[in-house]
C-alpha cells in the first residue's frame, strides 16, 4: 500500500504478499480500527484500503522491504549474504582493556540522604510534627 497511489482490496494485498485472504482481512480491519488505514467501499461492495498518513507512507516506502521466502533463499541472495558474512569475519575490533576501578565515588555526598530528611519522612508517615530533641535517626528500608 505504501508503494501504490490507488487503494487496494484485501484480496489484492493477499495476492501481493502470498498470504491467505482471511488472515489479511483480519489484519486490515485491525489496522483500520487503529487509524492507520482508511477504507472506501465501491458500488460492488468491495472495500479498498489505503494508508491514512502520508508521512507513514513515505517512511514505509523508504525503510521497509518485505522479503518473500523465494527471494530470501534465492541462490544469488544466498551467495551475497555469504560474501557479506565472510567479510565480517575478517574484521578485527580491538576492545580497550578495562582501567582501574575507582576506590570511591567522586562526590559521595550526592548519594547520601541527610538524617533530617529521614526524620521528616518518618514523621510524615506517622502523621506527627517535629518535636524538640528528636535527634534519633530512624531506620528506613532502602536508606543509608
Amino acid at each position: 500500500m505504501a508503494g501504490s497511489s490507488e487503494p487496494k482490496t484485501g484480496y489484492e494485498v493477499s495476492k501481493a504478499l502470498e498470504i491467505g485472504p482471511p488472515k489479511v482481512y483480519k489484519v486490515l480491519k485491525t489496522l483500520e480500527s487503529a487509524g492507520f488505514l482508511a477504507s472506501v467501499t465501491n458500488d460492488a461492495g468491495f472495500k479498498r484500503y489505503s494508508l491514512v498518513d502520508n508521512d507513514l507512507r513515505e517512511f514505509l516506502r523508504k525503510k521497509v522491504r518485505i522479503a518473500f521466502e523465494r527471494d530470501w533463499f534465492g541462490p544469488e541472495n544466498l551467495r551475497e549474504r555469504n560474501r557479506a558474512l565472510e567479510a565480517t569475519q575478517r574484521l578485527k575490533i580491538r576492545v580497550p582493556e578495562s582501567g582501574t576501578v575507582p576506590k570511591r565515588i567522586a562526590d559521595q555526598k550526592e548519594f547520601i540522604r541527610p538524617a533530617e530528611k529521614d526524620r521528616v519522612l518518618v514523621r510524615r508517615k506517622r502523621g506527627t510534627r517535629h518535636r524538640e530533641g528528636d535527634s534519633e535517626r530512624p531506620k528506613l528500608r532502602g536508606s543509608r
